[in-house]
């Protein structure tokens, strides 16, 4: 897999309806207006190496990330036809990692979700390739 930040550098990594969950809860409260930060993390944060060895678990087959250049995952994105909005919005997500991006919220109980990517690989990108055998 291509990837634009060091293999073994820890980050986030946070399951969907996690973000949705957290959404939800916050925009159907009653006293809820204006803008609100929330982080929203995982278990724990995972390098690309970390990540790959659980979807490789799930997968059942050895999967490992390597890095390229800025310019050559561009072309990437691009050629998958993603927008030229859509490519330097995913680009400046790990570049900005890369680069020692800070998140604005610290790591906390109330910004730690339960989801593991182990649980979330099983029941959602397992299914989705017809692994369930």
């Amino acid at each position: 897999m291509a990837v634009l930040l060091p293999t073994g550098m820890p980050f986030s990594w946070v399951a969907p309806a996690d973000i949705a969950a957290v959404a939800a809860s916050l925009l159907l409260r009653a006293d809820w207006s204006g803008r609100r930060v929330q982080a929203v993390r995982g278990p724990r944060d995972l390098s690309w190496d970390d990540a790959l060895a659980v979807v490789g678990h799930v997968l059942g087959r050895t999967v490992t990330a390597h890095r390229v250049a800025d310019d050559d995952m561009r072309a990437t994105l691009a050629g998958a036809g993603m927008s030229p909005a859509q490519v330097e919005a995913i680009m400046g997500m790990s570049t900005g990692l890369r680069e020692g991006f800070v998140p604005e919220l610290p790591r906390t109980p109330l910004t730690t979700t339960d989801t593991t990517l182990g649980a979330w690989a099983w029941a959602e990108l397992r299914p989705a390739l017809d692994l369930t055998g």
